[in-house]
């Protein structure tokens, strides 16, 4: 979107300039003037649009990962309730069996503590970044978003796939 402004702005420029100077064989000193504050105006302008096109992208960084972390933290949330209502029904399979559910349990415990602090410490360079406003911090939080979710979706499944199958589950 950046590009599209200042290659627009430059265009424009450009044109005006060609204009300015091909209308005219020999162009006046008045004409030259004008030019000049055309040219003065639109660096002005494109400096302005610039300005605000990166607030605007700063903007919509912002209130992206924050929707992010919001709805992340909900479904950590929900996998912890989860986890702890499987916990619960290992009262309900046998010995052996319960013992080996609470490793994976335990396991799946871990690995979304991981996700939480992951969250964490990335929302604190995603803060660094908007304060700093580099022109990767976009691609930064899309990749950590996607690797994210990946990481979510398979806890998840692991956690549906727990008491799938479970001869010794009494029901």
């Amino acid at each position: 979107m950046k590009r599209s402004v200042k290659l627009a702005m430059a265009s424009g420029l450009t044109l005006l300039i060609f204009i300015v100077f091909d209308g005219c064989k020999e162009p006046a000193k008045k004409d030259m003037e004008a030019a000049e504050e055309n040219i003065v105006e639109a660096a002005k302008n494109l400096g302005k649009a610039t300005k605000q096109t990166q607030e605007e992208i700063k903007t919509e960084i912002a209130a992206d990962w924050e929707r992010f972390k919001s709805e992340s933290k909900i479904a950590i949330d929900n996998i912890e309730t989860e986890i702890e209502l499987l916990r619960e029904k290992l009262t309900t399979v046998g010995k052996k069996r319960g013992e080996e559910l609470r490793v994976r349990l335990d396991s799946l415990g871990q690995k979304s503590k991981k996700l939480k602090e992951k969250l964490v410490e990335h929302n604190r360079i995603i803060e660094k970044d908007l304060v700093e406003f580099g022109g990767t911090i976009q691609e930064k939080q899309e990749k950590f978003q996607r690797e994210f979710q990946h990481d979510m979706e398979e806890l998840g499944d692991a956690l549906k796939s727990l008491f799938k199958d479970n001869p010794d589950q009494k029901h």
